[in-house]
């Protein structure tokens, strides 16, 4: 007998919107002014029993589930928080949207036990419209892999083989009611649809030796909404940042219903997040590849690769993949037993495609690169419509703009400017703030994200920082920035380190320009030369424009403010120094002087075993410059004499005047160069050595130096297994 039902009911409420971006996007999408309601969406759960009758009958299936029979306990905890992983029981809760590859879990809309309490019945709604795929169960802390379930959802292996059953239902406007549940509950019957929610329906079977501390927790990960691609033209699922932007802003019914996006700033958004940024190398071990599912096991109870990751096969041999060549990666199971599948593009990859595997044991991925703006998360419809689409513009740390009757989508990109401005452009007076409030200053960001290297749970992103910012501020000054919509580090990391550099831009220009502004726009940047200020096309941000009149004459009034190429780049998590956005031209442009008196010299290092290993000692004499030798540094980069390709060596601080290049070749020859960069960031020439090698090294002699030896053993010749007993020891003492 069940004790209870919940039947799914779908209610529609308005809200009104109080923020200044709310407010324009609903004067947009109502077309009724400056102010705006759009409706919100709500999840009513109502039953036919009280809620006291509910938490008792929850508890007592708890209580079934627990080693001892009058104990138990809830194990229900509402998490309501962004990425919740928690099940929960709530009669009336709000929808939720899902976008890109998240873990969730949700509101218990059924629980009820039949066969004399041998079963407990739970649905889960996981997202509230259709999704494309629900894969990996975790249910408490453990891994319940698609191909561990067979065809009727029963577990097969593991602590809870035989004992769970999980059916995954996608949310489809056509779906029917589960045929399981129909069969085995009779108040569940076949007008239970639950069109438009995607759910999970799970059946526990009691056994007090499994349920040692009642109802587990059930979350999955889940490929949420479909988005439309507007490069294509078609509907699919994506992690694309600037596409599930687009598809929240016009979205008619969860969204905002925008009509009009300009589909080339749009295109190009989602191609600058689809753009790979090179991170630092990450090597991770397989430990057995699967040929008939394309499946390959990787080292480690967490797996470190995500959806997109740019690798490729560093050792070992995988049939069906070739050495050098760049593969995606298409996660399966995140967690436990780690494994992914590859497929041979970015492409590929989002629509789960792989590539065909024939043989491979053992060794090692590298990951060398990742999506710029890939992420996903989770939007609740009783939340502000503002707030929402900056979430998800978060992600990219994107805007999306109203200009020209159009909307404008862009992503945390560096746009080259093509207008240029001057005085003649000016209609009017202007004024210049060249400082910013110190309450709007900050030299360290730090906030939450919530990637599957933390379970799909929210976590805290490497700490962003700028130690010559701090020094200019007298102080340290942390902001917190969080980015609900972001799931990887480095993705993190960039964001913030943009943030913070967009924040030390600190010049604004306002002033009235005739209307040779007009082809301008919120979100361009522009070329400004004022003589008076030392401007020499100077790159400033729009960021206000408005058309106004001056004694009866129109002008545009444009809000401006400095911006540089700099602040979008990133160096593998290197913090920037200093400001990349000088604040006047009159002096001129640093002239960077290069290192001079270059000089190599080869060494020769005898090892224990008696074997000769190569260095090249590299001399250099610092520049007569102040600002390289007081906080620059020198960059170097070296090759073997017939390769094309520099790579890319130490980096000599400021106090140095050599270094060394170890495990040289002798019978290759080598090419080096080095050039001084300064504290702000500008590099002088190159300065170099080409085709030198151990016998011809730019004119200069071998130098045969052993260092100092103290206590040293030379040489060990092994003579066999004596009985504990080193023959042959041959110990020279010190020699200097």
């Amino acid at each position: 007998m069940a004790y209870l039902i919940f039947f799914l009911c779908l209610l529609v409420s308005s809200v009104a919107h109080a923020d200044p971006v709310s407010l324009a996007i609903a004067a947009v999408a109502a077309g009724i002014g400056t102010t705006g309601t759009i409706a919100a969406g709500t999840l009513a759960l109502s039953f036919s029993i009280g809620n006291a009758v509910i938490g008792a009958a929850l508890a007592a299936g708890s209580s079934l589930l627990s080693k001892r029979a009058g104990g138990g306990g809830n194990s229900f905890t509402p998490v309501r928080t962004n990425g919740s992983t928690q099940q929960f029981r709530q009669p009336v809760t709000a929808r939720e949207i899902v976008y890109g590859d998240v873990r969730k879990s949700g509101p218990v809309v059924y629980a009820g036990v039949t066969d004399n309490n041998k079963y407990i019945h739970m649905v889960i709604v996981l997202a509230t419209h259709e999704i494309e795929e629900i894969g990996e169960i975790i249910v408490n802390d453990l891994s319940i892999p698609v191909d561990d379930l067979d065809g009727d959802g029963i577990v097969q292996s593991g602590r809870y083989a035989n004992v769970v059953r999980i059916k995954k239902h996608l949310g489809a406007t056509t779906q029917v009611a589960d045929a399981d549940l129909v069969s085995e509950v009779p108040e569940w019957t076949p007008n239970h649809r639950l069109r438009g929610c995607a759910y999970i329906y799970v059946r526990l079977e009691w056994d007090r030796d499994v349920f040692t501390s009642g109802i587990p927790n059930f979350s999955a990960w889940i490929k949420g909404k479909k988005c439309l691609d507007s490069r294509d033209g078609v509907e699919k699922w994506t992690p694309n940042s600037a596409l599930q932007s687009n598809d929240y802003l016009t979205d008619d019914y969860y969204g905002l219903r925008v009509t009009t996006v300009d589909q080339a700033e749009l295109n190009g958004a989602a191609n600058t997040c689809e753009e790979y940024v090179t991170t630092e190398n990450l090597d991770v071990s397989y430990t057995a590849v699967d040929t008939e599912t394309g499946i390959i096991t990787i080292a480690g109870d967490t797996l470190r690769y995500q959806l997109g990751d740019r690798v490729q096969v560093q050792s070992g041999t995988i049939g069906g993949l070739t050495g050098g060549v760049n593969y995606y990666v298409i996660p399966y199971q995140r967690k436990d037993v780690t494994r992914l599948r590859l497929a041979s593009s970015l492409a590929l990859a989002i629509t789960g495609t792989s590539v065909t595997l024939t043989s491979g044991s053992n060794g090692k991925l590298r990951k060398n690169a990742e999506p710029r703006y890939f992420g996903g998360g989770i939007l609740k419809m009783d939340a502000a419509r503002g707030e929402n689409l900056k979430n998800v513009l978060s992600g990219m740390s994107g805007q999306a703009v109203y200009a020209g009757g159009k909307w404008r989508i862009l992503a945390g990109e560096y746009q080259s400017p093509t207008i240029a401005f001057n005085e003649s452009d000016l209609a009017g007076g202007v004024e210049v703030s060249t400082k910013v409030s110190k309450k709007d200053r900050f030299n360290r960001a730090q906030g939450i994200y919530v990637s599957q290297l933390n379970d799909g749970n929210p976590s805290d992103y490497p700490l962003v920082k700028n130690d010559t910012y701090a020094t200019e501020d007298g102080s340290i000054i942390k902001k917190d920035i969080d980015l609900p919509f972001t799931q990887r580090p480095h993705t993190a990391m960039r964001i913030c380190k943009l943030q913070l550099e967009r924040a030390r831009q600190e010049i604004t220009f306002t002033a009235k320009f005739k209307l040779t502004a007009f082809k301008v726009q919120v979100g361009d940047n522009i070329y400004l030369s004022f003589a008076r200020y030392g401007w020499s096309s100077k790159i400033f941000e729009v960021l206000s424009w408005e058309l106004s009149n001056d004694d009866g004459a129109p002008v545009i009034e444009l809000v401006l403010r400095e911006n540089a190429s700099s602040v979008y780049d990133w160096n593998s998590g290197e913090e920037t120094f200093v400001d990349p956005a000088p604040n006047s031209s009159l002096p001129s442009p640093f002239d960077v002087d290069p290192p001079t008196g270059l000089v190599i010299t080869p060494i020769e290092i005898r090892t224990q075993k008696g074997d000769l290993t190569y260095e090249f000692k590299v001399t250099f004499t610092p520049p007569d410059d102040f600002y390289v030798t007081n906080g620059g540094y020198y960059e170097t980069q070296y090759k073997e004499s017939s390769s094309s390709d520099w790579e890319n060596f130490v980096r000599a601080e400021d106090d140095q005047t050599s270094l060394r290049i170890k495990q040289i070749n002798p019978a290759v020859n080598y090419d080096f160069r080095m050039r001084s960069v300064n504290y702000l960031g500008a590099r002088s020439a190159w300065q170099q050595i080409l085709g030198f090698d151990v016998s011809s090294p730019s004119g200069a002699t071998i130098t045969l130096d052993y260092g100092k030896i103290s206590d040293t053993v030379l040489e060990v010749r092994d003579y066999g297994n004596i009985a504990d007993t080193v023959v042959g020891n041959q110990h020279y003492g010190d020699i200097v």
